[in-house]
This record gives C-alpha cells, structure tokens and sequence, in this order.
C-alpha cells in the first residue's frame, strides 16, 4: 500500500483517461490523473457590472489596485538565498560537480538537498498566490490588469530579477484568468504599451515619469501614488474593452 496525498476526488459520472507517474528532482513520486466528464454551462456575469478591479504590477510587492490597496507577497527565495546559497557552494566541492566529472553518491544527496530548498520556496509562493487569487476571484466580477512580458521585466538588466522570481505576478495571473472563468466572470488583459502611468485618471492629460517618480502630480489639482493612479487608468480601459467586445 502506497500512502498519497489526493487533491480532489473524482465524481461517480467522471471517466478515468489515463495516470501519469513523474519523480521530481527532490525524488518524490507524483500521480497525474486525467478524467473526462461533462462540463456544466455556468452563466456569464454581466458586463455592465461595475463589481470590479484595476491591477498595476508592483516589483517590490505583487499589485497595487485601483481601491488604493497595495498587496505584497512573502520574499520567500530572498529569505532563503543565503541557506540555498550556503548548500549549492557545498554542492561545488562534491566529486562530480566539474564538467566529465564522476558524478559521486555524495554529489547526488546534496543536490536533493539544493533542490528541496527549491521545492520548499515554490511550494510556499504557489500557495500564497493560490490564496490571494481565489480571494480576488471571489470578490470580484471584471478584472483588468496590464499585458506584460514578465521575462522581460525579469531581466537582470532591469534590477528586478530577484523581486520578480519572488513575487511570482505571472503564475498569479494566470490562476486569476481560469478562476475567473471557471465562475463565468471576466479578466481583461490592457496593451502593455497602454500609458496607464502617464495619464492623470482625473482629467485624462499625459505626463511623462521617470521610474524614480513614484507621486503623480497634475495641473487639474490631482496628487497622488503614481501606482494608484496606473491601476485606476488600467480598470477604466479595461472596462473599456469589454464593453466593446
């Protein structure tokens, strides 16, 4: 008898596929069921629904929305790079580790070790991003948010490498797209080249921002946080889009 961890039972109407066995690099053994069942029509909300939400992506946290609200995610590889640091240094001296090398039985426990600190910070992160976007999916009937390459915006060209792998906002976006769907409710995705940073959601003029900008002050009399500002502009386009689709 094998002991498991089972995520969802199947209905009785449900239609067994196939099983797909995979061992991960720590060496546990996972199970991939795939089943086949009828999908129940579920209603779409409506779209003159004014139940929703902005997001304008945050380096330094995950989103800043357009109700003023910034949410932030646990740094989890930031807090464990100095442990995973310490255990791949450690790695380096194993017999094995330089190119033709032998790669010996010591070699082998301590990658197993490197990689359960790898398990460990995506485990944590995917259920932290699981959380807030079920919350949000909940919550709310529209939600818009930017188009962003986030392998781009990860480059370490930019400086926000770490905070980018650490916030995971790409994986947290696609749970809110099929969360959203799943309850027949809407994620609006805004053109990336979209000016939400620049435009002033009061009156509509543009003003160029530098990075280091982080207050957006207009001539209509509007002061205020240059995120809050973005996400604003974002929700108002997005709704924008849906309405026109």
């Amino acid at each position: 008898m094998v002991k498991a961890v089972i995520h969802k039972l199947p209905k009785d109407d449900w239609k067994l596929k196939s099983v797909t066995v995979s061992q991960d690099s720590v060496g546990n053994y996972f199970a991939s069921v795939l089943f086949e069942y009828e999908q129940e029509d579920i209603p779409s909300v409506s779209k003159s629904s004014t139940n929703a939400i902005g997001l304008d992506y945050k380096s330094d946290g995950l989103y800043m929305d357009s109700n003023g609200n910034k949410a932030g995610v646990h740094k989890y590889y930031r807090e464990s790079h100095k442990k995973l640091a310490k255990q791949q240094r450690r790695l380096s001296r194993k017999a094995g580790s330089k190119k033709n090398e032998t790669k010996s039985s010591n070699y082998f426990k301590q990658m197993r070790k490197v990689n359960r600190i790898y398990r460990k910070i995506a485990n944590q992160r995917l259920d932290s991003l699981h959380k807030k976007s079920t919350e949000i999916a909940n919550q709310y009937d529209t939600v818009c948010v930017e188009d962003l390459d986030m392998k781009a915006i990860g480059n370490k060209g930019f400086g926000n490498g770490k905070a980018t792998f650490d916030n995971g906002y790409g994986m947290f976006l696609n749970m809110l797209e099929y969360k959203l769907k799943e309850r027949g409710k809407y994620f609006v995705k805004v053109d990336k080249w979209y000016p939400s940073s620049q435009i002033c959601h009061c009156c509509g003029s543009v003003k160029k921002l530098d990075l280091k900008d982080r207050v957006y002050t207009c001539d209509c009399g509007y002061t205020g946080d240059r995120d809050h500002n973005a996400a604003i502009n974002i929700l108002t386009e997005g709704l924008r889009i849906l309405q026109s689709l």
